[in-house]
Parts: C-alpha cells; sequence; structure tokens
C-alpha cells in the first residue's frame, strides 16, 4: 500500500470522486542481469525490453488525485490485480474505471471489484484503432471509410445521448454502402463495443469523461521530468524517484484549468481529495 496514503488516512478520510483513469508509462530501469547475457543474439527492440519496466498509475477525474502508483515488471494481469488490490485496501470508491484498448485492465478490475462498476472505453483510442484497421485494409484514404469512421465518432463523442441516437440512425440507415470486408469488419467492432463506448452518454450524472486524455496528460508531464534522466541505475531509485514525483504532483496547485474545472485552480489534487489546505497537513506524521 502506498505510504503516503495510508499515513493520510489515519489523519482524515480522502474524499475521491470513484471514476478512476488508469494506464500504465513505460520506464527505463538498467537491468544488471544484461551484462551476464550474450546481447549479440538479440535484437534491438529485445534489448530494449530488457531495460524496461511499467508505472501503473491512475489518476481520479474528479479531484486530479493520485491514490494509487506502483512500478511493475510488465502491465500484466497478475501486475493489475495487484494494483486493484491496492485500490481496494486503501477504499477506493471505484464507480467507473476509464481505460484504453488493454482488456487486461478491466479483467484485472473485474477481479477485484466485481461488477460493482461501470467501465468507460477512451473513444480517441478506439477511432485510432478503427483508423489503423483501415490503413491495413488500404482504405485509409477511401471517402467511404473515413464516412464511416466519421459517423462513428460522431456516435460515440456527442454531447447527448439524444445527438448520439441520431447518429447512430444515421449509420444504420447506411449500412448498406459499407460492403468492403475491412468496412464490416470496423462496423462489427463497433457494434461489440458500443455499450462501453457510450458509458459517459448513458450516465451523464456521474460526469465520466469519455476519453483517457487525463491519465495521458500526466504521463506527459512525467516524460518531460524523464527526458534528462535517461535510464535509471537499478529498480529501487526509479521506485524512488516516482514516489516523489507523484508527490509532488499531488501537492501542486492547479492555476490553468478551464471551464467546469476552473474551480480547482488555486487548490491542489490533495487539497481536493482531502477537503483541507496543505497548511493543515503534517507531511512529517506521513
Amino acid at each position: 500500500m502506498s505510504k503516503t496514503v495510508s499515513g493520510l488516512q489515519t489523519i482524515f478520510p480522502l474524499s475521491w470522486s470513484g471514476v478512476l483513469v488508469v494506464d500504465g508509462k513505460s520506464i527505463r530501469v538498467y537491468n544488471r542481469l544484461a551484462k551476464k547475457l550474450d546481447l549479440s543474439k538479440f535484437s534491438e527492440l529485445e534489448i530494449k525490453y530488457l531495460h524496461k519496466k511499467i508505472w501503473l498509475c491512475g489518476i481520479d477525474y474528479g479531484t486530479g488525485d493520485l491514490p494509487h502508483y506502483d512500478l511493475a515488471d510488465e502491465e500484466t494481469m497478475i501486475d493489475l490485480v495487484l494494483f486493484f488490490r491496492v485500490l481496494g485496501q486503501i477504499n477506493y470508491p471505484l464507480k467507473v474505471l476509464v481505460s484504453d484498448g488493454n482488456e487486461e485492465i478491466i479483467r484485472a478490475a473485474r477481479k477485484v471489484y466485481g461488477d460493482t462498476f461501470l467501465h468507460q472505453l477512451c473513444t480517441r483510442h478506439f477511432i485510432e484503432g478503427l483508423k489503423r484497421k483501415a490503413r491495413e485494409g488500404g482504405l485509409l484514404i477511401d471517402p467511404k471509410t473515413n464516412d464511416l469512421i466519421k459517423l462513428i465518432q460522431l456516435t460515440i463523442e456527442a454531447d447527448t445521448l439524444e445527438i448520439s441516437w441520431e447518429m447512430l440512425g444515421k449509420l444504420k440507415s447506411e449500412n448498406k454502402k459499407f460492403n468492403h470486408p475491412t468496412q464490416k469488419e470496423i462496423l462489427k467492432t463497433f457494434h461489440e463495443q458500443m455499450n462501453e463506448l457510450t458509458t459517459h452518454l448513458q450516465h451523464q450524472e456521474l460526469s465520466i469523461p469519455h476519453t483517457s486524455n487525463d491519465i495521458e496528460n500526466l504521463f506527459r508531464q512525467l516524460s518531460l521530468r524523464l527526458k534528462s534522466i535517461g535510464t535509471f541505475g537499478d529498480f529501487r531509485h526509479a521506485q524512488n524517484y516516482l514516489k516523489a514525483w507523484a508527490l509532488w504532483r499531488r501537492t501542486t496547485k492547479f492555476t490553468d484549468c478551464k471551464r467546469a474545472r476552473k474551480t480547482r485552480n488555486g487548490r491542489s489534487p490533495l487539497e481536493l481529495a482531502c477537503r483541507k489546505r496543505l497548511v493543515d497537513i503534517d507531511f512529517l506524521s506521513l
């Protein structure tokens, strides 16, 4: 369990929104075992993999706080189950999980939390996946295929459920003109995942994001810090640095939030989650 989180909970309860965006980021950590291997037998990609770890992180959409984060060997089912178990141990009230197309994230969360929460699939990652299918099928510049993907995007990223139904009706009325095998595969993929792509529209009272942009933006901020480091000397150094960076991120005040999030400005994620000012928190007691 994160010592920072458990320490805070002994002082006062944390209040998160329950809408969690989860993903993993690749971190370069030097693997000392690589010195004992004959690297001439490995490809450049395999050598890079030897020095790769994954930083698993969840960001609470309502507060911007980081309830749990940890450095793992990989982004496998085992690593993800351990990640969600800690979330359960700190009583994170998971209501909605937002993730990209990694099916093991949702499977691991269900293993720990059961069917007690909703799932929102990132619409941006989904549309990017459809464009890859079109490119692989040789239809990336085909007007009909582009119209198909655009209609799907308008359906899953509509402002209201009513507009989404309207776009879906238009899509159904034009189904017959999409006869190419790749176009049929795109439609099949969409229909299979439509429910999880529109959770934000079906439950608008929960203010669910339809993308995983929050965690992607967090990772971009971290990448800027890691650029000057390159590769960590060992696992422990990487883990300690990431813990320190995450705590810094949790205690840094928002300054440029806009629209509905404008009220965040002047307060940090931890303040929003604790509903206390940082001056009231004794960090030495954590």
